[in-house]
């Protein structure tokens, strides 16, 4: 809490970011108050505030994202997300610095892999992004972000998983035979997982556009699952819910495949986050574990198409 004397006041915050928060609010430094910090998230710092009675949210940018991260690209899709009504929390963020304010929302209840209401509305909101037809002049390119942070990374981080290489090896096997049937890029989140969607009542909103861009749809669906605890089976029910049908072979090995690369990006990206001193936990063994069966998936795929 902020402390207040007849002759100074005194914020938890620095300078810099308090100035952000009053010119972008309109307010004065003393209508600033409450201040919480916001643990949920990978990337950024953030923490909660009240300005003038009303709650927000400010978030900084974390260390080293300023290398594998546009805050233009970010500006440029939290615009068109505020638009489609797919972000409602939204108020500003500075594109050069990447620093943003947005509304919090109170009340709400985390997102549920399991609660098949919640799935058909992330399903949804990921249609409605993906058929849009906005483009953007910013991509996002799992294989060339991948090959972008494993060269920001040492061979003290490549060599603490066994398996490391020969995932990698998979995993640009792979590639090839994708990229030659992937349709043409729509304007994608590239974030897709459950930290993102603020559920409240009915409604959920979609957070955190910093790595939205140009991609193949089937990224977000593969950060989607490889953020989760999907066993395969439960897998094949997200690919139905978002087809709105079954999924035909070729369809279901190219988001097999891309469960794979997106595990195997966020694997590299944690190890990337440690190697920054910034490490993620439980998540960077989930996609490595994600990474290794849905690779194994996607090559037995081949055979059977």
């Amino acid at each position: 809490m902020p402390q207040t004397t007849t002759s100074t006041f005194v914020h938890p915050i620095d300078s810099e970011t308090l100035g952000n928060i009053c010119s972008t609010l309109g307010c004065a430094p003393q209508d600033v108050t409450e201040f919480s910090p916001i643990d949920e998230g990978l990337t950024n710092d953030s923490f909660r505030f009240v300005a003038k009675g009303k709650p927000y949210v400010y978030r900084r940018p974390g260390a080293g994202t300023e290398k594998i991260i546009s805050r233009e690209g970010e500006a440029f899709a939290q615009g068109i997300a505020a638009e489609l009504g797919l972000d409602r929390t939204f108020i500003y963020e500075d594109p050069q610095r990447g620093w943003k304010i947005s509304h919090f929302v109170e009340g709400c209840v985390p997102f549920d892999y399991h609660n098949p209401a919640h799935v058909a509305y992330a399903m949804e909101m990921a249609r409605k992004l993906h058929s849009c037809g906005v483009t953007s002049k910013w991509s996002f390119d799992v294989f060339e972000n991948t090959r972008g942070i494993l060269e920001l990374l040492n061979d003290e981080e490549r060599a603490r998983y066994d398996d490391f290489e020969r995932i990698r090896a998979r995993i640009d096997r792979l590639e090839g035979r994708v990229r030659a049937t992937s349709g043409a890029p729509v304007l994608c989140h590239n974030d897709f997982y459950d930290p993102n969607f603020l559920v409240k009542g009915t409604d959920i909103s979609l957070i955190d556009w910093e790595y939205a861009g140009m991609s193949d749809y089937a990224s977000d669906l593969g950060t989607f699952i490889c953020c989760s605890d999907y066993s395969y089976e439960g897998s094949l029910g997200v690919l139905r819910q978002y087809l709105q049908r079954e999924p035909t072979g070729e369809e279901l090995f190219h988001c097999i495949s891309y469960v794979a690369f997106a595990a195997w990006y966020w694997f590299v990206w944690a190890l990337y986050k440690d190697q920054c001193g910034d490490p993620v936990g439980d998540w960077q063994d989930l996609w490595h574990r994600c990474a290794s069966e849905y690779g194994r998936r996607a090559a037995q795929l081949v055979h059977e198409i």
